[in-house]
């Protein structure tokens, strides 16, 4: 990606126009507002703003705006749209998906990163949080009122793009998915208007924002239910040689008829360096609020004789969240994300991709860092709220898995693609024959070549009426796009 940046910047130096028409360019794209706009004519700044977790997620856009304020947003989405042809608008919050849908070429993309404030009520039940936040500024407001959010596992990953998918959270067993704590949104509308949603505030804009994704607004403030501290937590890696593999399987199949809601185990294929040979790790998350229960949680693990044990009490969120800051450093930078639901950790299925993920890392030692996560944890909460209740529709209770798919050269990407992409539909596939029926995609794990019918299930049609009733023109196009439904 650096040297992309690099390339990128020094083109920007030698093609400057005169100051003037960059001047004249801001002012219309910004006029009556206090946002920045960076254009390439802004250099290192411009270049910075384009960055993005995967550097196949980065796209060169023509403007880079960042509001200041809400009241920004109307006039630049106003101009944008009076262009002909119309720019298109993308939406930035982390820039942590996978996907080049914070990102636009050639158009203007909408950085909230200047709208990051988060504030505790003074009662603490509640934590207003802004669209452009990321989740470690929220764990050090609450590290700071000695409470928790139903939240991201990464300070990196933005609220708004996490949220409106709906959000996977270790708190997830004890109280549902992050939408699920949302108590009220701030909407910036296609038409301009800025609207307050909520159960009794435009309910159906509050519906389709909790798992529709960014398809019907830019939501650029959350209020969110604050849940009592419950930490320590004991988080790290425990690591096997792969050699070891059928007795993890079994173990984990064991770890399913005892765990509490309190606890979480993420199982990880990797070739963790220097040797980078096959190995499965077991990524714990355990709430300390009994003595010793990561001890009772953890035994059946360590009974294995693992070759690595770096599991450890940490005082909050906001250190779990930086758990894997070490890992990220080194991780090469071309990235892609697929996941999928499954019913079950089927011991067949998990056998099966294990074999034929050593084959394609084998056989692709530029993608050898690519990696499989299956994310074990309960769904009681998950299926306690009706599938029609908010726009994601998952509620059958399940697990995930995630094909995190990591090349160094340009020549591996394209098959690093391919094993992503095949892995996830054989998943899929595996688990329709064994529980009968297809689990479904989730929105935060897809790349946009998934089907509307496959991300959104049977809310598929009430989301196509709304999108006509909230964007009728469809100037939300970024993502998965819905079709609106005038009828």
């Amino acid at each position: 990606m650096k040297r992309y940046l690099q390339k990128l910047y020094k083109s920007s130096r030698s093609k400057s126009p005169a100051k003037s028409s960059k001047t004249m360019a801001e002012n219309s794209i910004a006029s009556g507002t206090q946002a920045q706009v960076l254009t390439k004519e802004s250099g290192e700044a411009f270049v910075e703003a384009l960055r993005r977790n995967s550097t196949l997620s980065v796209l060169e856009a023509k403007y880079v705006v960042f509001p200041t304020q809400y009241s920004d947003i109307p006039p630049i989405i106003a101009h944008a749209s009076s262009l002909s042809p119309p720019l298109e608008i993308a939406v930035k919050c982390g820039g942590a998906h996978s996907s080049t849908w914070a990102s636009s070429a050639g158009g203007l993309v909408i950085d909230l990163g200047k709208l990051n404030k988060v504030t505790v009520s003074s009662d603490k039940k509640t934590v207003t949080v802004q669209g452009g936040a990321r989740w470690g500024d929220v764990y050090s407001a609450c590290q700071e009122a000695n409470i928790d959010v139903v939240g991201g596992p990464f300070w990196f990953v933005g609220v708004g793009g996490y949220l409106t998918g709906g959000g996977y959270s270790p708190f997830t067993p004890q109280y549902g998915m992050a939408i699920d704590n949302i108590m009220d949104a701030t909407v910036v509308l296609a038409n301009g208007n800025i609207v307050k949603t909520s159960p009794t505030e435009e309910p159906d804009l509050f519906w389709a924002i909790r798992g529709g994704g960014n398809q019907f607004g830019i939501v650029v403030e959350f209020t969110l239910k604050a849940i009592p501290y419950s930490g320590p937590y004991t988080m790290g890696a425990i690591g096997y040689a792969g050699s070891e593999i059928d007795n993890v399987i079994k173990v984990v199949q064991e770890w399913k008829t005892t765990y509490t809601p309190k606890e979480k185990l993420n199982i990880t294929y990797n070739r963790p360096g220097p040797h980078f040979k096959p190995s499965i790790t077991v990524l714990p998350w355990v709430s300390e609020d009994k003595d010793d229960r990561s001890k009772e949680v953890l035994a059946p693990f360590r009974a294995l004789n693992p070759v690595v044990d770096t599991c450890k009490a940490v005082p909050d969120m906001l250190a779990v969240s930086h758990g894997a800051d070490a890992m990220m450093k080194v991780a090469p930078p071309k990235l892609i994300i697929r996941g999928t639901l499954v019913t079950d950790l089927y011991p067949d299925m998990m056998l099966d991709v294990w074999q034929k993920w050593v084959a394609f890392t084998e056989e692709n030692p530029d993608a050898r860092a690519t990696s499989i996560l299956w994310e074990l944890s309960g769904a009681d909460r998950i299926a306690g709220v009706a599938s029609v209740a908010t726009a994601f529709h998952a509620r059958d209770p399940h697990f995930w898995v995630a094909i995190q798919g990591r090349s160094i050269s340009e020549s591996s990407e394209a098959a690093m693609r391919s094993f992503v992409a095949k892995t996830t539909n054989e998943i899929r596939q595996f688990n329709t024959r064994k529980a009968g029926k297809d689990a479904g995609f989730f929105l935060n794990f897809a790349q946009g070549d998934e089907t509307l019918e496959e991300v959104h299930g049977p809310n598929l049609p009430k989301l196509k009426k709304l999108k006509a009733k909230y964007d009728p023109k469809g100037l939300w196009r970024k993502g998965i796009y819905i079709e609106p439904d005038f009828s």
